[in-house]
């Protein structure tokens, strides 16, 4: 592949390492561009991961970070009920809720999967469409960003990435039991707040029915009855013996996770991705090959494993559930700040709502997610530098060590090359960088 791309202000081709090709970069692509960019170059290669895995790697963390997403999810829309923030206190909840009333248990049950369950997995399944490129999925959020618990009419909405525009409104109905498809359908059509382009999502006889009525909304199948009762069952097994995790805290995800399992996988983005990008943009290459390459380079370059220990990830919010990070390679990183000047990155990474996530290393090799923050994008930026120098030591260490294993033969690993004073203040300094000192 070249590494030229075609510039629109010179209308000449550039090589994008040399120097006019730097500096002529952001003629070609604004702010939003590389916001766009940094999407496609993360769900891409991320979706490549979900489906296909990466063999000997990444054995995927599906349920756990489901179960997270769900208690997650009622913590949002139910801020002042204490007992969803604790395994002790959902149990607590819900035993007190089954014992009670029919009704109160019916509630406790449709609390669980029409008010959570049912909902994230349709907001998990959309993320890992391949649409999902060019589109987000989510709930309906406040000033805040906290999810809403009643959006008359609309529990989900669809979101172009590029433009930010509203594209599609989602109403999604879990339901358990044959008996209340056609009550269900009424309150639907006969809502204050309905309108025919609502997307009804539902299971398999909830369609069914709606199809046989006449109802004129655009439709989307989710499972079925069963697989309502199913989930809801298996849910309620876990919160009773409080097994749910209910947030991702190093305690959680060690008890959760065997030895072995990756609970968290990194992509890398790097300039090749961008060049690729910058070729479909200026109609040089198809989408189907621009897919190919990034998934490509994406994967390729994934981090897992004791390469993690330590380090940070900083996570896209749209494929968050698949428990999948990015980073970004030293060399884009430059690029970057050359071509577009200081706080151009941070804005960018503002722009792609990425979050801050401090990964470290269990034994045999399971690697967990121990802290998620929201981070401003200025922050973020002094971190992914930090991270590329965090990592070039220690690659720089491996390869030291290696060799004085070689030299000596006796299993040993000395440096010498610096003193503990030296070594001590450069941590002092990567440490200060990361508080933005």
């Amino acid at each position: 592949m070249t590494n030229n791309y075609y510039c629109h202000a010179c209308q000449n081709d550039h090589s994008i390492m040399s120097t006019i090709g730097i500096r002529h970069l952001h003629r070609n692509l604004s702010a939003k561009d590389m916001s766009n960019f940094m999407n496609v170059a993360t769900t891409i290669p991320a979706y490549e991961v979900v489906r296909n895995g990466i063999p000997g790697v990444y054995e995927g963390t599906d349920a756990f970070i489901r179960e997270v997403n769900i208690a997650q999810t009622l913590q949002d829309k139910f801020p002042n009920v204490e007992a969803f923030k604790t395994t002790a206190g959902f149990k607590e909840w819900l035993a007190e809720q089954l014992q009670g009333s029919k009704n109160a248990a019916a509630n406790a049950l449709s609390k669980l999967q029409g008010d959570a369950a049912g909902e994230v997995d349709f907001i998990r399944e959309m993320q890992g469409n391949i649409r999902s490129l060019f589109t987000k999925i989510d709930f309906p959020r406040n000033a805040d960003g906290r999810i809403i618990s009643n959006t008359p009419g609309i529990d989900a909405v669809e979101i172009n990435r590029i433009t930010g525009e509203v594209i599609n409104e989602f109403q999604v109905k879990t339901l358990r039991s044959a008996d209340s498809i056609n009550s269900t359908l009424k309150d639907f059509l006969s809502n204050d707040h309905y309108k025919p382009t609502t997307v009804l999502v539902g299971p398999q006889e909830l369609i069914d029915r709606a199809h046989e009525m006449g109802v004129p909304n655009p439709t989307k199948v989710m499972g079925t009855l069963q697989d309502n009762q199913n989930s809801v069952q298996e849910l309620s097994n876990k919160v009773l013996n409080e097994e749910l995790a209910v947030s991702i805290t190093a305690g959680e995800v060690a008890e959760k996770v065997v030895g072995g399992a990756v609970i968290g996988a990194a992509i890398s983005i790097g300039v090749s991705s961008l060049l690729s990008y910058l070729q479909y943009k200026n109609r040089k290459i198809t989408f189907e090959e621009m897919k190919r390459r990034i998934a490509k380079d994406g994967v390729k370059g994934a981090i897992t494993g004791g390469a993690l220990a330590g380090l940070s990830l900083f996570i896209p919010g749209g494929i968050i559930g698949f428990g999948i990070g990015f980073v970004v390679g030293t060399s884009l990183r430059r690029l970057l700040d050359e071509a577009y000047g200081d706080g151009m990155f941070g804005e960018v990474l503002d722009a792609t709502k990425a979050v801050h996530a401090n990964v470290q290393l269990l034994a045999n090799g399971t690697v967990y997610v121990a802290q998620i923050t929201a981070m401003n994008g200025r922050a973020l930026a002094r971190a992914v530098s930090t991270v590329d120098d965090m990592s070039a030591d220690r690659l720089q260490a491996v390869t030291i060590y290696n060799k004085v294993e070689r030299v000596n033969n006796n299993g040993f690993r000395s440096d010498y090359s610096q003193s503990v004073e030296d070594i001590l203040s450069r941590l002092d300094r990567l440490q200060d960088r990361m508080k933005g000192g």
